[in-house]
């Protein structure tokens, strides 16, 4: 299990409010730093411009 399952876990079990509403912001935001990562570490991604 994710991070980012855990916090949408836990803030399912939450009221509507600031605390639920930034648990579900950080789980958005360590999904898509998970996709950024897989994505930048593919094999035959190639980095233009750079070394």
């Amino acid at each position: 299990m994710t991070f980012a399952d855990i916090a949408k876990e836990r803030a399912r079990g939450l009221p509507p409010g600031k605390e639920r509403e930034s648990l579900l912001r950080r789980a958005k935001q360590n999904e898509v730093a998970s996709n950024l990562t897989d994505l930048l570490s593919a094999p035959g991604y190639r980095r233009h411009g750079g070394a």
